[in-house]
């Protein structure tokens, strides 16, 4: 068969044009180019998808009390598609797309309204719906006129037939929130900083630095820090101040505990005849005796008095429901179960003795095993969610002031309700499309991010390739442009399939703004782990619940910031090949794109253990095993395969994360 080509006419013009008559069924010409501007529609679908991380903000808002009177929730928040009003018929509104946006130099966006949930006493809630501005929409999500057309459907809405969205409109400018490099979450980290030392006159430059992500990706970050006596420190940032609290304090305000138990869970059978720990552990809790604080209800009471004011709480709440306001909003905020936390403490601060001791050494924050991608959807969802808790405390101010006034106040009665929320209208919509204008970020919490600008950039179309960049690029931060070192520019080895050693511009952002590699993905959704805690038992891991633990289990095993389990050093190499191989072959509920990082006991290495991830931001490469003979291959309990059957069974690609 001869196939007749025209002149002028090359290959790749007559698989368009096929593509644009027959489009394939996922509606994509570009399957792969998609791939570019993936991240950056599924983390803003997100936060709009039934279940996602709007109605997760909504729920860790939780309800504002204004005395014991009156309450207040935000029960849903609608994000509508675009849609425009005509100057001369401002009650008709009609569907905009982003062509015309472009034209009119206007701004691609849909109404953001919320449906207030309020309640007198302990009468019926009363919901009433809210506008709250127009917030921008990005091109091709859920949210998105353009979502899952034809390449021929594009052509007829003025759109290229293979535009691929991920970014903004404001104003008629095409506008991309760039990808970030931050710290891993939920994993406690080694860390020695000069800066460290300034926090007060016994302060070392010793630290355990964990960043907590919550489930609607907003996160907060805790540190402990090692004193020149002995003695360990809880610090965190509320509301861009930082706070410093005795880590023993809040050990004793999560459960129900004492110096005993605390003193075994820092110290193993092992570590009674090391003097450098006993002495230090030993001074720990009696230097917390001046405190005179003894259960449970006193560590809560003390604390709920001290940060009163801080957490700005209702003054009805006692003491100790503020304290326990104070440790779910602070401490260890991934987190849900008191015990989990208090747990994860003794982990951390035995890791902090280590690194003092020298046992243990630092972890490199620059290396890419500590780091994930702050996508840009998450971001937009964490200032909706800080944006809707302003809008429910200024409604709560508002009627204390009225109060104050001695005016009568009739919530029963629709329209003066409406005219009390006119009077605290909130536009969330503008102060969004301040942040995608001009990339700065106005924040009273920071949002636990280390720069307020550079945010978001123009995306240029010079050219295809130029502008498809923008999508795969990511940068460390603005912060750490000013700073001298050339540490965090550096390029490791164990970046390789992850970010691109080549890409990278010249002058002062070359080596900070890096780009992903071309098999590079990340992760937008959280992997189902719900059964890895039953496979660990079977392997033989043992309950964190056990009390006491045996003497040979002494290698924690975390799961995304929580401990599930001991084990032995032995034990623990078996289960982490065996989970690998349980990956690969997709048995025993082991989801294939579960990162397993195992490491060993060595003399002043990594702190050892097993740790396990599987939520969101996380960077993932493609692998290919290399072939191997069938007597080669032995399987996790040391007993070689004897059928050719499973050594073909094994996938011969799959998705490990960075450790694997």
């Amino acid at each position: 068969m001869v196939t007749t080509v025209k002149p002028n006419t090359s290959f790749d013009t007559l698989r368009r044009e096929d593509l644009f008559r027959n489009p394939p069924k996922d509606k994509s010409a570009f399957p792969a180019l998609l791939g570019a501007v993936k991240p950056h529609i599924e983390s803003f679908n997100a936060i709009t998808a039934e279940g996602g991380l709007l109605d997760l903000a909504r729920q860790d808002i939780g309800v504002k009390l204004l005395g014991n009177k009156l309450s207040l929730r935000i029960d849903k928040i609608y994000v509508g598609k675009p849609k425009i009003s005509e100057r001369d018929k401002t009650t008709l509104r009609r569907e905009i797309l982003p062509a015309e946006c472009r034209e009119r130099h206007i701004t691609y966006r849909g109404k953001l309204s919320v449906k207030l949930g309020l309640r007198i006493n302990d009468g019926p809630w009363v919901s009433q719906d809210r506008e709250v501005g127009n917030i921008p929409i990005m091109v091709r999500s859920n949210r998105c006129h353009l979502e899952n057309l034809a390449p021929h459907d594009l052509v007829e809405r003025k759109e290229e037939s293979e535009e691929l969205g991920g970014y903004f409109i404001v104003n008629g400018i095409e506008k991309l929130i760039r990808l970030l490099i931050v710290q891993r979450r939920n994993h406690p980290m080694a860390i020695i900083r000069p800066s460290f030392t300034g926090r007060g006159k016994s302060y070392t430059n010793m630290g355990i630095q964990i960043r907590c992500v919550r489930p609607d990706q907003s996160s907060q970050t805790n540190v402990l820090h090692y004193l020149n006596d002995g003695n360990v420190t809880f610090r965190f940032s509320w509301r861009k101040n930082e706070y410093l609290v005795p880590v023993i304090m809040i050990m004793k305000a999560l459960v129900e505990t004492n110096d005993r138990e605390i003193f075994d869970g820092l110290l193993t059978t092992k570590d009674m005849e090391n003097t450098f720990l006993t002495d230090r552990v030993e001074l720990l809790l009696r230097t917390f005796k001046g405190y005179q604080l003894l259960t449970q209800k006193e560590n809560l009471q003390h604390l709920g008095e001290k940060f009163r004011i801080v957490m700005g709480v209702s003054p009805d709440l006692s003491d100790v429901e503020v304290g326990r306001e104070f440790l779910k909003k602070i401490a260890l905020v991934h987190l849900e179960d008191p015990r989990d936390k208090y747990r994860l403490l003794l982990f951390m601060a035995r890791k902090l003795y280590a690194l003092a001791e020298g046992t243990c050494q630092a972890d490199n924050p620059d290396a890419i095993q500590h780091q994930e991608v702050l996508l840009g959807g998450f971001l937009y969802g964490m200032i909706i969610k800080e944006r809707a808790e302003e809008y429910l405390e200024s409604i709560v101010r508002e009627v204390q002031r009225e109060v104050q006034r001695g005016n009568v106040l009739d919530f029963n009665n629709k329209e003066h309700r409406t005219r009390m929320f006119q009077r605290t209208s909130e536009n969330i919509g503008k102060s969004l499309e301040y942040f995608i204008s001009t990339g700065n970020l106005s924040s009273p919490s920071g949002l636990d991010l280390q720069q307020v600008s550079g945010f978001t950039i123009v995306a240029e179309k010079i050219n295809f390739y130029r502008f498809i960049s923008h999508f795969r690029m990511v940068h460390r931060g603005s912060f750490f442009a000013q700073l001298k070192t050339t540490t965090v520019r550096k390029l490791l080895p164990e970046s390789w399939g992850f970010l691109c050693p080549v890409h990278t511009p010249d002058g002062s952002p070359c080596g900070l703004l890096n780009h992903l590699a071309h098999k590079c993905q990340v992760i937008t959704a959280p992997s189902d782990v719900s059964s890895i805690r039953k496979t660990l038992v079977s392997l033989g891991v043992t309950s964190p619940a056990t009390s006491p633990l045996p003497h040979s289990a002494t290698l924690c095993v975390q799961l995304d910031g929580c401990i599930v389990g001991w084990c032995s050093p032995k034990l623990a190499n078996v289960v982490a090949d065996t989970l690998r191989f349980w990956k690969v072959e997709g048995s025993h509920g082991v989801p294939l794109d579960l990162e397993i990082g195992y490491v060993p006991i060595s003399r002043c290495g990594q702190y050892p253990g097993i740790y396990l991830f599987s939520q969101q931001a996380r960077m993932i490469r493609p692998v290919k095993y290399l072939p191997l003979d069938k007597e080669d291959l032995v399987g996790p309990f040391e007993q070689p395969y004897e059928s050719q059957h499973m050594l073909n069974s094994i996938p011969q690609i799959f998705y490990p994360s960075l450790r694997t």
